[in-house]
């Protein structure tokens, strides 16, 4: 099938790419930025996703199969709630629009995010049909797109799923997030910098799924998934973040000194546990890539 991915460009956008391809599947791309290395030019479309025109210009030249729609303002980015609104919400009320106002019968998956659940600990891990409690300008933008996508599946018609993923990590994430900001240093240790990383909170614990797991569950949901439904993806793999830590010195062979940064450290908190019967029940993903891989791969690509 023909499938438009929206956030092409990014981190996650070209792990899809490959996963997509590897299927037997085509794959346009549109971003705001330029193409990304592993998607021809032919096959992108610069847009921003706030432009309801573009938006609907770009799925009425590309008439997809399906729609991966991923263009998201990302939870560790600085940005006024104004912004993250126009991005998160409008922008996704735009893709809805545009294959709507087409009469599109196109799978469309939105992403969301775990943050919808809040940041507080359950007393069992949280199922799709749970009450959502975002705490955050970020969450409760992507809770109201959430809500959105699947309205439109029972008022519209549309084949419109959601997908709520926990943390996921992987070769080429921004140094904004920890993870890659811990291999970054070590890199610059291994290249004779004093043996010494700054770090925030090593005590909070994180589920942690590697992209391209999770990129196969976005494909595997866009082949599979039943419309209207949300969808948990994660490991169910809660790891304390200086344990991740110390693993990665183990495996790059170095001993740093660990300094405790003000600057990057958070308040201890606790994600809720995710369930994933669902996902597991209509398209049989599960997690596969084990974590030593995934910080293995980080190290290399740093």
């Amino acid at each position: 099938m023909r499938v438009l991915v929206t956030g092409a460009s990014g981190f996650v956008g070209k792990h899809v790419i490959n996963e997509f391809a590897s299927a037997g599947h085509e794959v346009v791309g549109l971003d705001m930025g330029s193409a990304p290395a592993n998607l021809p030019s032919s096959r992108f479309i610069c847009a921003n996703i706030t432009d309801a025109t573009a938006v609907a210009e770009a799925v009425a030249a590309t008439a997809p199969d399906a729609c991966l729609h991923l263009a998201a303002w990302a939870a560790t980015s600085n940005g006024s709630p104004r912004t993250i609104m126009e991005i998160n919400l409008m922008g996704t009320l735009n893709v809805l629009e545009a294959f709507r106002q087409g009469g599109s019968r196109a799978r469309i998956l939105c992403v969301s995010s775990a943050h919808v659940y809040g940041m507080k600990a359950r007393a069992k891990p949280v199922q799709e049909e749970d009450t959502l409690c975002p705490e955050t300008v970020y969450a409760v933008s992507k809770a109201a797109a959430d809500q959105l996508a699947r309205l439109y599946a029972a008022q519209y018609g549309l084949n419109t799923l959601v997908a709520r993923p926990h943390n996921h990590i992987g070769p080429g994430q921004s140094p904004n997030f920890a993870i890659p900001a811990f291999a970054r240093q070590i890199k610059a240790i291994r290249q004779g910098a004093l043996p010494v990383i700054k770090a925030g909170n090593l005590d909070n614990r994180r589920d942690f799924t590697d992209v391209r797991d999770v990129a196969r569950a976005y494909r595997l949901l866009l082949e599979k998934g039943q419309p209207g439904r949300a969808y948990n993806i994660t490991s169910g793999r809660e790891i304390r973040v200086g344990d991740l830590l110390h693993r990665l010195c183990q495996l790059a062979g170095v001993q740093p000194e660990i300094i405790r940064d003000e600057t990057l450290y958070r308040p201890s908190d606790q994600n809720p546990l995710l369930d994933i019967g669902r996902i597991r029940n209509d398209t049989g993903w599960t997690s596969a890539i084990p974590i030593d891989q995934t910080l293995s791969d980080i190290l290399d690509h740093s």
